[in-house]
């Protein structure tokens, strides 16, 4: 009798516990952050600039000031940021997979290595990613 009751606390206790990864594991394909990279061109860099270093009320995409900014952060959470603000003409109308490649841009872009698995296109999925300063 006590084995099962181990067996079913340790069942509803195990999925509770998010396993937290870094974004240095390589979270995104090199032809993802590609095409991020040519959508970049297109809708952000008018207000972010070619180089991601930000302009006029346009918080910079990389660099030691993004990197402090998001350091410890989910990298769902600034999926959802693209999703639901960007670009700011239009906000809202990126599809997830351009939020996505958008998102792997911008941390190629930070020096986080790719991977062999494209990031997922769901800020839930993204939530157990951190973004890490390097140290």
């Amino acid at each position: 009798m006590k084995r099962k009751t181990l067996v079913i606390c340790l069942f509803l206790v195990v999925p509770v516990v998010a396993l937290s990864r870094s974004a240095r594991e390589g979270v995104y394909t090199k032809q993802q952050a590609a095409r991020g990279q040519s959508l970049y061109g297109e809708e952000c860099s008018k207000c972010h600039s070619e180089n991601l270093s930000g302009g006029d009320g346009s918080p910079d995409l990389a660099g030691s000031e993004f990197l402090s900014r998001w350091n410890g952060k989910p990298v769902g959470t600034l999926f959802e940021l693209i999703h639901k603000t960007m670009p700011t003409d239009d906000p809202g109308n990126l599809s997830t997979r351009q939020c996505a490649d958008l998102t792997a841009f911008i941390l190629s872009s930070n020096g986080f290595p790719a991977g062999d698995k494209e990031l997922a296109n769901s800020a839930d999925a993204l939530n157990d990613i951190q973004i890490e300063a390097k140290q």
